[in-house]
């Protein structure tokens, strides 16, 4: 209840505003009430405040304090107040309880689908309480609104265009899937099919069934991503095993032929790199795009245990600094094993001397051995060497499948470190300019090839994405 004058000025606001519009009664004292009402129901709002009406009941649009419509029915007394020195307006919220009739309110109340009326001008009038379940919204909140504006950008425009189809003609049916922004932010994947009704109807102009798919997109996604896969092993596996397979035979049949142990030494290694080729694809093909349940970790530990199945008994292993990462333990193992793999198979030049033991802050004995550093930094951490380094005219293709300047090399390794950071929503680069940390005096930098990982800190990411704090 409030007190209203001809004006549209509030003169009182009863004790019942913060339930109905969930504001505090003084933020509408003293203010326009048509500043209130929805911008399409003022002249029928204010004709009802006017001397002249003889309609005194109205029902129209009224903002609420989470920025959305609700829809009242107000009453305004034909007789000015005394005490108030104007007229006396009750207003009672009908968007819930009559819009639809009461033998439907428990359906739905409890069905799972989300139902929304939208009236001629393609503005929302009712959504069900399932909003609240599928979007995180307060069923309300969105009345008066376009559902356009929730829509993703980049779906916007082929919803827009069926959406207005279906508005406008009767027949038109279309069922469509996009995203469609949550209360929290995020993007859930909605599927819905619209409806016109009936001129006749009081509820609205069109009917929208919604439901949440974001579960099967993320099933199909992952199915196309692991046919993608699969297709890509099958190529690279009928093209890139041939050349060794043969090798191996003629190897094998010279070797009977003119009983020399030289082409069996041949064959042998054309197996070892089939192996390599092997599980190389086999982890690609296997990987997939996600991660499994992250978890907390130091990063000083995941390089250990890297180094122990990846380093080579001539280099050592420097580490700078730790951080507190959490992610996939597992699999950033395995980016690091790719990347020391890497550092070890074109770095490992000259004499290796070192024990190829990890050390913290120290350098190497004065040698040819391959030194390999990780640091921790403020974006992420690096991994680096003081390797010949990767030709500039093959920086820009590094992390390119079967992309390789090692005659021995696979040309995966670096697309599997890509991948994995990746799924993890980090990027990884090779920086141009080396590292860039604090090393130890006796510890020249290394001027190899230098890559990048850079994640997003603990602050800047939701509690469930993965991040690193260096």
């Amino acid at each position: 209840m409030a007190a209203v004058a001809v004006d549209g000025e509030v003169l009182f606001a009863g004790p019942s505003v913060p339930a109905v519009l969930g504001v505090e009664r003084k933020a509408l004292v003293g203010g326009d009430l048509l500043d209130h009402v929805h911008p399409n129901d003022r002249e029928p709002v204010s004709d009802a405040l006017s001397a002249l009406a003889t309609d005194r009941a109205v029902t129209h649009r009224i903002r609420h304090a989470n920025g959305g419509f609700v829809w009242v029915e107000s009453v305004v007394d034909e007789e000015l107040a005394p005490e108030f020195g104007g007229r006396v307006v009750t207003a009672r919220r009908v968007d819930v309880d009559r819009t639809f009739p009461e033998r439907f309110r428990e359906f739905l109340e409890y069905g799972t689908d989300l139902v929304t009326v939208v009236d001629a001008d393609g503005r929302v009038r009712y959504e069900s309480p399932s909003i609240e379940e599928v979007l995180g919204y307060e069923q309300g909140s969105t009345v008066g609104r376009s559902p356009l504006g929730y829509v993703h950008p980049d779906d916007r425009e082929r919803v827009t265009e069926r959406f207005y189809r279906a508005l406008n003609d009767p027949e038109a049916a279309p069922t469509m899937e996009f995203r469609y922004r949550a209360a929290d932010g995020d993007w859930v994947w909605l599927e819905a099919r619209t409806r016109s009704l009936p001129d006749d109807a009081a509820v609205g102009r069109l009917l929208i069934n919604s439901r949440d798919v974001s579960e099967r997109k993320a099933r199909e996604r992952r199915l196309t991503d692991r046919n993608e896969r699969l297709d890509r092993f099958a190529s690279i596996v009928s093209h890139d095993l041939r050349n060794p397979l043969s090798v191996i035979r003629g190897s094998m049949e010279m070797a009977r032929l003119e009983g020399d142990t030289e082409p069996l030494e041949r064959g042998e290694r054309a197996v070892d790199r089939i192996d390599q080729l092997v599980s190389e694809l086999l982890t690609l093909a296997r990987q997939g795009s996600g991660i499994d349940e992250p978890t907390e970790f130091a990063l000083d530990g995941v390089v250990r245990d890297a180094w122990t199945t990846a380093g080579d008994a001539d280099a050592t292993l420097v580490l700078v600094g730790d951080a507190r990462v959490y992610g996939d333990r597992g699999r950033l193992r395995q980016a690091l094993e790719n990347l020391f793999r890497n550092s070890v198979e074109h770095g490992s030049t000259g004499s290796r001397t070192s024990s190829g033991d990890s050390v913290e802050h120290a350098a190497p004995e004065a040698d040819d051995g391959l030194t390999v550093v990780v640091s921790a930094t403020d974006a992420g951490f690096l991994v680096a060497d003081d390797g010949p380094g990767i030709p500039a005219d093959r920086r820009e293709e590094v992390f390119e499948p079967g992309v390789t300047t090692s005659a021995d090399g696979t040309g995966y390794g670096l697309d599997i470190v890509r991948e994995i950071v990746e799924s993890h929503g980090w990027t990884v680069r090779l920086r141009s300019d080396g590292p860039d940390v604090d090393l130890p005096s006796q510890i020249p930098p290394p001027d190899g090839a230098c890559f990048a990982v850079e994640a997003p800190g603990p602050g800047a990411v939701s509690g469930t994405e993965p991040w690193i704090d260096g």
